[in-house]
């Protein structure tokens, strides 16, 4: 896969557990505020915008919303996450 593949892949991640935490939490805002940062990926992706462009909204909504520490925890934790099972991978082969 190209590096603007797994870029995409990361970002889809990220969509992922940004899903999970808005059906798992009890607290409205969150769920608000999670949602307001990553709706506009699905469209993103779909009408062909580069990852970083993608990348470069999240963190500008992020930042209006004082939640971008949160937003680049969950990049880098789904960063990890790849990277490991990368690592499984490559082993089981």
């Amino acid at each position: 896969m190209t590096a603007q593949g797994d870029d995409y892949k990361l970002i889809l991640k990220v969509l992922g557990y940004a899903l999970i935490e808005i059906r798992a939490t009890d607290n409205v805002r969150k769920a608000q505020t999670l949602a307001d940062v990553f709706h506009n990926v699905p469209a993103g992706i779909a009408y062909g915008r580069t990852p970083e462009n993608i990348r470069q909204k999240l963190e500008q909504t992020a930042t209006r919303l004082k939640c971008k520490g949160y937003i680049d925890g969950m990049f880098e934790d789904a960063l990890q996450n790849m990277r490991q099972w990368e690592a499984r991978k490559t082993t089981l082969n």
